[in-house]
């Protein structure tokens, strides 16, 4: 991550002239030429770079019933499996930029190490409380990375978001959703669907006519589509996951680091 501060980064700044003990490295013997002839005298030139600083990094969890989903003998995104992923991802990446990293799921905070803990993740407010505490944390400095993993079925707000970015964070939603049932909706007309409730404790078969199955379809595409243009429109580069497989989000997560160039591998 790029610092205000001048360094042994890789961004320019500029040049400026010679000072004892600059690394003879960073001269510039073509602007130096240009500038001794312009002023008829001797001068070197070095180039001056922006010094590298590690970025903090936050994981905020929504820990809603719907991220539960979907159990893991079934063939579409098991939510959980995905969270645990991206975390492992993040806290590896963390570690290697030799980033400080923390994760906060609700009001809690929580060693990165530890893996979610899925069986809790139910009567929870969703990352609204999440945003609320680490909007009062005012150790975090600016240019912070604050993932927020979740399927946004019931997102933040656009003053949750602005507040983060006005306080000179770097805020990237990480949605997690299912490209069949979530993201879209099959062509399932007449055929008896298990339903359940979100804690698992109920289920019956619900029948879905052919309108309906194409309704839900068009509403959850219009859905989708919304949520990504919200985000945005408030200048966040969304991450779109849809598999809960290592290499499905690698590859999500470095298609997003290459668009931003790469500032945090």
């Amino acid at each position: 991550m790029r610092s205000g501060r001048r360094g042994d980064g890789a961004e320019l700044v500029g040049l400026r002239e010679y000072r004892r003990g600059d690394d003879l490295r960073r001269l510039d013997h073509r602007a130096s030429a240009r500038a001794s002839r312009a002023r008829d005298d001797d001068v070197l030139l070095v180039r001056e770079f922006y010094a590298e600083e590690a970025a903090r990094v936050v994981v905020v969890l929504d820990r809603r019933p719907s991220m539960r989903l979907f159990p893991a003998s079934l063939p579409w995104l098991h939510k959980p499996e995905a969270v645990r992923r991206i975390v492992e991802l993040l806290a590896a990446s963390a570690f290697e930029a030799r980033a400080p990293l923390g994760c906060l799921a609700g009001r809690e905070w929580w060693p990165p190490a530890r893996r979610p803990r899925t069986e809790d993740w139910h009567g929870d407010d969703g990352s609204a409380p999440a945003l609320a505490e680490l909007a009062r944390t005012p150790r975090l400095g600016k240019g912070t990375f604050v993932f927020v993993v979740s399927d946004f079925l019931d997102p933040p707000t656009d003053e949750d978001w602005r507040r983060l970015l006005a306080r000179g964070w770097d805020p990237v939603p990480v949605v997690v959703q299912d490209p069949w049932w979530e993201q879209s909706f099959p062509a399932v007309g007449g055929v008896p669907l298990p339903v359940a409730e979100t804690d698992g404790s109920r289920s019956r078969l619900v029948r879905v006519s052919q309108r309906e199955a194409r309704a839900l379809r068009e509403s959850h595409e219009a859905r989708y589509r919304t949520t990504l243009g919200r985000l945005r429109s408030l200048t966040l580069e969304p991450i779109c996951i849809g598999r809960s497989d290592a290499a499905s989000v690698h590859l999500a997560f470095q298609r997003w680091s290459a668009a931003r160039g790469g500032r945090l591998r």
